[in-house]
């Protein structure tokens, strides 16, 4: 089964809209165990994992439109089968777009980019995608160069237990990456020897 410390701590993380540095704080550790633990270098003491747990299940209720549309971080909520299709913004990414809810339902292609397009169509793509076979997806790639010149949206996205939507939770990245998409499986396949 795939490590879900990586996800679960950057999800938290993300739910509290703070960097690897304030969430460090926030958990008592230094950025560097954060790190590791987002990257399944190490993993949080059991008091730790508790912690990240309630961050991750007081949010679980977040999933209301309420929250979402109150949440000062950076959180899209989509179609499962067609991310290019909002159900909603949350306040931090409308402020950091520069829009209103109204604005971007009446006209998401108007805030939709090529970079955003290559995410919908890789992940679509994949078979297990479609059978409801992937926990979560991870992206990094290009955000709107006339509003964020040279920056990168780094994203955590997974599906929403109670229905056919998405929800994306990231940040804009001021560093050069590369696109990436990475789906991962509910279970990880055993090794074919």
């Amino acid at each position: 089964m795939t490590d879900p410390i990586p996800f679960m701590t950057r999800r938290a993380r993300l739910i509290r809209g703070e960097t690897q540095d304030e969430f460090a704080e926030h958990m008592g550790v230094d950025q560097a165990t954060v790190s590791r633990w987002e990257r399944s270098r190490g993993h949080p003491t059991p008091a730790k994992l508790g912690e990240i747990h309630k961050i991750i299940t007081r949010a679980e209720p977040s999933y209301n439109p309420e929250y979402i549309l109150a949440s000062p971080t950076i959180k899209y909520v989509c179609k499962l089968d067609d991310f290019s299709k909002p159900l909603l913004l949350s306040k931090g990414l409308l402020e950091e777009l520069g829009v209103t809810l109204e604005n971007v339902l009446k006209d998401p292609h108007a805030f939709w980019t090529e970079d955003d397009q290559r995410v919908n169509e890789t992940v679509q793509s994949d078979p297990r995608w479609r059978k409801g076979e992937i926990a979560f997806i991870e992206t990094t790639h290009k955000a709107d160069p006339t509003r964020h010149p040279g920056r990168w949206w780094r994203t955590i996205g997974a599906p929403l237990q109670e229905g056919d939507a998405m929800l994306w939770e990231g940040v804009l990245d001021p560093r050069p990456n590369q696109f990436l998409v990475k789906l991962t499986p509910l279970r990880a396949k055993e090794d074919a020897s």
